[in-house]
């Protein structure tokens, strides 16, 4: 974007009439050699240098008042930067007269580059006035010389070009006071009925502001209201959008690592010899329907579940999420870990668990292992582990376990296990039976 705004010039003796425009955009200029001020360096080769010094400080304090009256902080502000120059002069420097009565030219196009607005075709005259003494508001606009013949320029440019500004807003901004005190819309009453009704009969929509302060010309050139990046409705919906990603990463957390309840069943129908026992129980392979059938249970003299070698162990397991939906966000895997007095320590994936035979097929949440049992007289104990992490590498476990047992043996590696299992998987449930080869121990 970039602001125009039309200036009349006329000096003293009502000569040398001249209109050019003062340009307000966002390029920077090229580093000046004498280190001047880049937003008004371009001023200086036509000696608006001092004015434009004084326009930059009304801008920059109209600009200050609106940022205090921000929501969040005087840096929440979307302002468009803005450089003043000017378009190319006939009359080459400006006298210090003619000069003064440019600063709010450059002003109003300053204002309209920094606050984004575009109000249509204006024109400016008028000196500013720095705001002087403790307690000062605002700079304020002085009255200029020559206003009849700078009325009777803008005047000329509508009626020559009436036909192309037909329909057009057209808005001059003026002092409020004539330089004998007067107010200015009294003392130039005729040539300002006559500029009016130059806009009338052109169909242009002309309005004439007479401003004693910069403010008086919100109405017409603004609002010059400070867009804030950060507004209220915008944090509030930020607040709610975060509010729901932390209830949604919340609520993803809690189920992904939802805890699993592990629990053994009974393995074969409530029919079967010891079946209504939850726990695994020993089978014998079928040859001739092709099928395991299940035993009775078997105890040794301390109640120690015994297994005779060769036969099969039947595990039935029962794993739940302890919140719904929770296996939908993050699926278990479920493992069996064996490990003994006497062998070294092994750990198998859920592609092991599998159905009794056809027929036979679980619940849902059941799963159903067969495990071989070698005939060496040991003592065992088997873990099922059920954990939710999808990086968990078993075999990575299963060494890192066989490294924590090395060196121990008997009832030290089955704790040990115990420790290790909880520590490095999570759930768990455990069963500990005694491996022997005498087939009349459980007869």
């Amino acid at each position: 974007m970039t602001a125009r705004v039309f200036v009349p010039l006329v000096d003293a003796k009502g000569e040398a009439a001249h209109l050019f425009e003062a340009i307000a955009g966002e390029v920077p200029p090229e580093a000046h050699p004498a280190r001047l001020v880049p937003q008004i360096a371009e001023l200086f080769d036509f000696g608006l240098y001092g004015v434009g010094q004084t326009a930059r400080e009304a801008v920059l304090s109209f600009i200050e008042a609106r940022r205090r009256r921000l929501w969040l902080s005087p840096r929440n502000a979307a302002l468009n930067p803005w450089h003043l120059r000017i378009s190319d002069l006939q009359i080459g420097r400006l006298s210090d007269g003619n000069a003064r009565s440019a600063g709010l030219g450059l002003t109003v196009a300053a204002l309209l580059q920094a606050f984004g607005r575009e109000p249509g075709l204006v024109f400016a005259t008028g000196e500013i006035v720095p705001a002087t003494g403790p307690g000062a508001s605002g700079a304020s606009v002085g009255p200029v010389s020559g206003m009849r013949g700078k009325l009777a320029l803008i005047g000329d440019y509508l009626a020559q070009h009436g036909p192309a500004l037909e329909g057009q807003r057209v808005i001059v901004a003026l002092p409020a006071l004539a330089e004998d005190g007067r107010p200015l819309e009294e003392a130039e009453r005729g040539i300002l009925s006559r500029l009016r009704e130059e806009a009338r009969s052109a169909k242009i929509s002309l309005e004439v502001v007479f401003a004693d302060t910069l403010e008086a010309l919100d109405d017409v050139l603004g609002p010059f209201a400070i867009a804030e990046r950060v507004t209220p409705a915008r944090a509030a919906a930020f607040a709610v959008a975060l509010g729901v990603i932390a209830l949604v990463a919340g609520v993803w957390g809690l189920l992904a690592h939802a805890p699993i309840r592990l629990a053994f069943e009974p393995p074969g129908p409530p029919s079967a010899a010891g079946a209504d026992e939850a726990a695994p129980q020993r089978a014998r392979y079928d040859a001739k329907a092709d099928k395991l059938e299940l035993l009775g249970p078997c105890f040794d003299a301390q109640r120690q579940p015994l297994v005779i070698g060769g036969e099969t162990l039947v595990m039935k397991v029962r794993a739940e999420d302890s919140l719904p939906y929770a296996s939908r966000v993050r699926p278990m895997r479920l493992f069996i870990a064996s490990v003994s007095r006497s062998a070294d320590p092994v750990i198998l994936d859920a592609a092991h668990f599998r159905t009794l035979g056809p027929g036979e097929k679980p619940a849902p949440d059941d799963f159903v292992a067969a495990i071989p049992i070698e005939p060496v007289e040991d003592e065992v104990r088997l873990f099922v582990l059920a954990t939710r992490d999808p990086r968990l590498a078993i075999s990575e476990v299963e060494a890192a376990l066989r490294a924590t047992l090395r060196g121990l043996s008997g009832a030290s590696a089955l704790a040990a296990t115990t420790t290790f299992l909880a520590d490095r998987v999570g759930a768990e449930i455990a069963y500990q039976f005694r491996v022997t080869n005498d087939p009349k121990a459980c007869v």
